[in-house]
């Protein structure tokens, strides 16, 4: 009845199946960009928490429905407290991210918050050094010097200057990468799934992103929009909500299918598109010489950054030096478990050596006692010393 019992094909088999997943990964999330912006812009919809809020119920919904529908392929254990509180950093990097994004996605034009939004790996690059103490190489550390600065020249050249968009898309960028090295760190400690990291995030986050869009008075505005009975608005609001989980999910399966570089730079290509995009179809970017190169410069920075990864990726990886002294310790203990083992070996053999020996003199003692007793009873018996003398008249 299933393609897996009939042995039909199935799509995970293809040889473009990697391909496929990349690139529904960067068309989901173009579109999640461009009709988060269509939502700001267009309709008018200047209530990003409210977005934000949805999105995250939609992505509870739809990883409940996979934990409980499909527990083999999809199952993760919990929820739990106890997991909950190991987490709880990540997912308060995950609420600070996302409300930051769509909040300054009200201000900004979509190239000037992608070209903002490099900063992240430079933060990330930072973090990982104070973490972890690892340093990229001089030639990634000059792309990444590269994207920030074009990000700067972006900012400054931006004739459309908002102070409230640019302090929210920094802020973006310094949760997003606080958020993936809570991933890095918390992920691989939890020993969660990508999907039960997912499911803990939203969780958890929910509380207090309720809590924001209360506070924020939004809810009566909401009730009072002029497009919200409208259809065109309800499937564009419904869309964006709902490609939130799907674009989480295929980042994870893309980076399981492929690798976390092959999304990397699906990440890269997408922004490039959405660059394109977004000045054509929003009409609130200027193009002026110097904007436009500082977002061309931004773009070059990241194009060079991933191929600089790639080239890393594919080079057969050098032992370093705390390698090669983890090798060498690693050969002296194997020498010296092989000496104790050499003198554990004669140890035994001497001690088989003189159980052998006893054996064999107790066989001979053995042998040597028999032919005593053989003898004794081959020889006649002996009259007594004193009836021989009273025989022969001695007394």
């Amino acid at each position: 009845m299933s393609d897996k019992k009939d042995g039909s094909p199935r799509l995970a088999d293809h040889r473009c199946y990697g391909l496929m997943v990349a690139a529904a990964y960067g068309v989901v999330s173009i579109t999640i960009t461009l009709f988060n912006k269509a939502i700001f812009n267009y309709y008018e919809f200047k209530f990003p928490l409210t977005l934000f809020v949805a999105q995250m119920i939609f992505s509870l919904i739809f990883v409940t429905i996979l934990k409980f529908g499909f527990p083999k392929q999809y199952g993760f254990p919990g929820p739990e407290v106890a997991m909950a509180r190991k987490l709880w950093p990540m997912a308060m990097g995950w609420w600070v991210y996302g409300v930051s994004g769509v909040i300054a996605l009200k201000y900004l034009n979509v190239p000037m918050f992608s070209a903002f939004r490099r900063f992240t790996t430079i933060i990330v690059m930072f973090g990982e050094y104070r973490l972890y103490g690892t340093r990229p190489p001089a030639d990634q550390r000059n792309a990444v010097i590269v994207m920030s600065a074009g990000a700067a020249m972006a900012g400054l050249s931006d004739i459309t200057f908002s102070l409230p968009g640019y302090c929210w898309v920094i802020t973006c960028a310094i949760s997003t990468a606080l958020y993936l090295l809570f991933i890095s760190k918390l992920g691989r400690e939890s020993g969660l799934n990508d999907l039960g990291l997912l499911f803990y995030n939203n969780l958890l986050a929910l509380p207090f992103m309720l809590a924001s869009l209360l506070l924020s008075g939004e809810l009566p505005l909401v009730m009072q929009y002029k497009f919200l009975h409208t259809l065109d608005f309800q499937v564009f609001f419904l869309v964006s909500a709902m490609q939130a989980f799907f674009l989480n999910f295929l980042i994870f399966l893309c980076t399981r299918v492929n690798s976390p570089l092959i999304t990397s730079v699906t990440g890269t290509v997408k922004d490039l598109v959405t660059n394109g995009l977004g000045m054509t179809l929003f009409g609130d970017f200027p193009f002026l010489p110097l904007n436009i190169s500082s977002i061309a410069v931004c773009f070059l920075g990241s194009v060079w950054y991933s191929k600089l990864r790639y080239d890393a990726s594919n080079r057969p990886k050098l032992p370093s030096a705390d390698d090669k002294a983890t090798e060498m310790e690693a050969g002296r203990a194997a020498e010296q478990l092989s000496l104790e083992d050499t003198r554990r070996l004669h140890e035994q053999e001497g001690m088989m050596q003189e159980v052998q020996l006893k054996q064999q003199q107790q066989h001979v003692f053995q042998q040597q006692k028999q032919q005593q007793h053989k003898i004794e009873e081959e020889m006649p018996p002996q009259q007594p010393a004193s009836t021989n003398m009273y025989m022969s008249g001695g007394v």
